[in-house]
């Protein structure tokens, strides 16, 4: 992650890091810590917290079939918006 795409997630200095331990938790490979420290985290940052319901959501439309599955117009809202934001 480049230097300006964390400035975009402001005033979050810890995203890289709980974007890296959220993928490993979803690909069921974190740790106990990393896990901790991510759901300790969220907890208390919004960012972080939006991110993570995202990427949640995302990965749940995709393992049970976007297709057979309407998807709600506030998600697919917020990918449009991170796929801009990161272009």
């Amino acid at each position: 992650m480049s230097a300006n795409s964390e400035s975009k997630h402001s005033p979050c200095k810890e995203y890289a890091q709980c974007l890296e331990y959220l993928h490993l938790m979803l690909d069921n490979e974190a740790t106990k810590e990393q896990k901790t420290f991510l759901m300790d985290h969220i907890d208390k940052c919004m960012v972080c917290f939006e991110q993570y319901e995202v990427e949640k959501q995302l990965r749940l439309l995709i393992k049970t079939g976007v297709t057979s599955q309407p998807v709600p117009v506030d998600l697919a809202n917020q990918i449009k918006n991170k796929v801009f934001q990161s272009a």
